[in-house]
């Protein structure tokens, strides 16, 4: 039997985890993964040592691009773009490459210089003589004519191993700052990972926040891990823990001088993390991939984030184990919820089903194909689902400017205003694949934030590989974009996540619009305490912020309150607990 297999081979703890996620919660049953397993493009291998990729509009023609890094540990190479053919098609041969040469590591992709167009942001993971030198992170800007500049307008002035690079906003200014993972554990040289800010539509040449101590981290992500409005920062630990770091920024301070939060699994050898909420309670939890290159078990796992605490070990962990080299969390069944893509070296590319917060241990959709995963990147290549309905309503309260949207990747943000006024685009700055945007100037208490975006529910896959001889792949989302959630919000349904609240709830409809609908808050004795909406409502996914105040602004009182949806004749009622 599966569990006398579990129980005589794994350690204790681990088996009855294994063993309780094979449970599906009940009246829960497998969904079909709707991607094809054979890949509906490779691109030409061409010697290539694909590493960082992502999906972006390069060119401005409506259509998404594959740009990709190559090089990684092994040779000196070029980034490259694959356009679009404009019908969800790529070439076999990339059209752009770059004119440097670099040990190319992971990359982002978002408008650095202000000017509205994507720019790119590489790692490079080592220097001109291989591992003897550290390499460093660079900067390529949009040139405005579909390509990046040739040549990287920004060097780090300082080198380290960087593989992975993200961008954010660390000081809530409206503009993208660059972290840098930093560490290179083969040889034993550790370093300070690092974050340098935006001055002026430019990286400075030094950063001014490095870890305190020197360590490993081979990559790095940004989101609101305890939900107080602010981008937190976080570090995938390679021989070492994981570590996450809380910004003060809405409080009046920033980034910490010491980690918040260690993962204390031991040992540890985490190559990939991503954030994302997989219980609905607004919280993003951890997902890690672990590669046992230098030892450990080489399994995919799951932090839980309870109320903006993770926990201290992994609450999940997949069965099979490996050279783990990915994880990302994407909702690929319509379903609702976060599944969790994973990708290992030598190995199919595996989506492990999510069942309203418990994932299957055992992989629900494997790839045809076996190849040495690098990254995997989600987009509606060929436009099959664009939906321009998108609509993020929230609330300013003086000093936070990050607006989370409600889907993540976006295709665009189409329209942002503030108590009705349209703001410009230099007002503000987008992360499409985060799903989040910031604003240059905080909004005054009790300010209306409204938020209009295109977005798709149909995500395609794509995946980099760094085998030389094989080429980089795409696979097709064929499922129907008319989801349980589409069905369940038509009848009036709203969602409320996080709940309970500690800080900022968000209230999730998609449906049909209406003439006029209100959703209003009100406490136990019936007493209306605030009002989210009242007005025409058009069709499409909307979410309002509730950050848990009356309407002078001030915070309500903890205890239980009701949000009552009313579009048309039909109402609806939930249950709301403010902590």
């Amino acid at each position: 039997m599966l569990t006398d297999r579990l129980t005589a081979k794994t350690p204790p703890v681990l088996a009855s985890l294994l063993i309780a996620s094979l449970l599906l919660p009940a009246g829960a049953t497998r969904a079909v993964i709707p991607l094809e397993t054979t890949p509906a493009w490779t691109s030409t291998p061409e010697g290539y040592v694909a590493t960082g990729g992502a999906w972006s509009d390069v060119n401005g023609d409506g259509w998404l691009d594959m740009v990709v890094a190559n090089g990684n540990d092994i040779s000196r190479q070029r980034v490259v773009i694959y356009y679009n053919n404009g019908d969800g098609t790529l070439p076999l041969t990339p059209a752009w490459v770059s004119g440097d040469r670099d040990y190319n590591g992971h990359l982002d992709v978002g408008d650095v210089n202000g000017d509205d167009l994507p720019d790119l942001v590489v790692g490079v993971y080592l220097g001109l003589n291989g591992f003897s030198q550290p390499g460093q992170a660079k900067l390529y800007l949009n040139d405005g004519a579909g390509a990046y500049i040739a040549s990287p307008v920004w060097v780090s002035g300082i080198r380290m191993y960087c593989f992975s690079v993200a961008l954010g906003d660390a000081d809530g200014d409206g503009d993208l700052d660059l972290a840098c993972a930093a560490g290179e554990s083969y040889t034993g040289r550790p370093e300070r990972s690092m974050v340098f800010y935006n001055i002026g539509g430019t990286f400075e040449a030094t950063p001014s926040w490095q870890e305190p101590d020197s360590a490993y981290a081979l990559d790095v992500t940004w989101d609101d891990v305890d939900l107080d409005g602010d981008q937190d920062l976080l570090f995938c630990g390679i021989i070492g823990a994981n570590r996450l770091y809380l910004n003060r920024q809405t409080a009046g301070g920033g980034l910490p001088d010491s980690a918040d939060w260690q993962s204390s699994d031991a040992p540890e050898y985490g190559n990939t993390a991503a954030l994302g909420d997989w219980n609905h309670d607004g919280y993003p939890e951890l997902a890690v991939a672990d590669n046992f290159q230098e030892g450990g078990s080489g399994r995919f796992k799951v932090y839980e984030n309870t109320l903006g605490t993770l926990s201290a070990f992994p609450v999940w962990q997949s069965l099979s184990s490996d050279y783990g080299s990915h994880v990302s969390w994407v909702d690929v069944d319509f379903d609702g919820d976060a599944d969790l893509g994973a990708g290992r070296w030598w190995d199919p590319a595996r989506i492990y089903e999510n069942f309203g917060g418990a994932l299957g241990v055992t992989a629900a959709w494997t790839s045809s194909t076996s190849s040495v995963i690098e990254n995997m990147f989600w987009g509606d290549v060929d436009n099959d689902d664009l939906r321009s309905d998108g609509v993020t309503v929230a609330g300013g309260d003086g000093a936070r400017t990050y607006v989370k949207l409600g889907r993540s990747p976006v295709r665009s943000v189409d329209e942002v205003t503030v108590n009705g006024t349209p703001l410009p685009p230099t007002a503000y700055v987008e992360h499409l694949g985060g799903g989040w945007l910031s604003l240059a100037t905080p909004p005054g208490l009790g300010e209306r934030i409204e938020v209009r975006y295109t977005y798709s529910a149909d995500l395609d896959l794509g995946i980099t590989n760094w085998d030389s001889n094989k080429g980089n792949y795409l696979f097709r989302n064929t499922g129907s974009a008319v989801s349980a959630e589409d069905l369940a919000s038509t009848a009036g349904f709203i969602q409320v996540r996080p709940n309970p609240v500690r800080h900022a709830t968000v209230l999730h409809y998609r449906g049909d619009g209406a003439r006029r609908a209100e959703l209003a808050i009100f406490d136990v004795s019936g007493r209306k305490v605030r009002t989210l909406h009242d007005g025409p409502l058009s069709d499409g996914l909307h979410t309002w912020e509730w950050q848990a105040t009356g309407r002078d602004g001030s915070r309500v009182a903890g205890g239980v309150y009701f949000a009552r949806f009313t579009v048309g004749r039909r109402s609806t009622t939930v249950k709301v607990v403010v902590l």
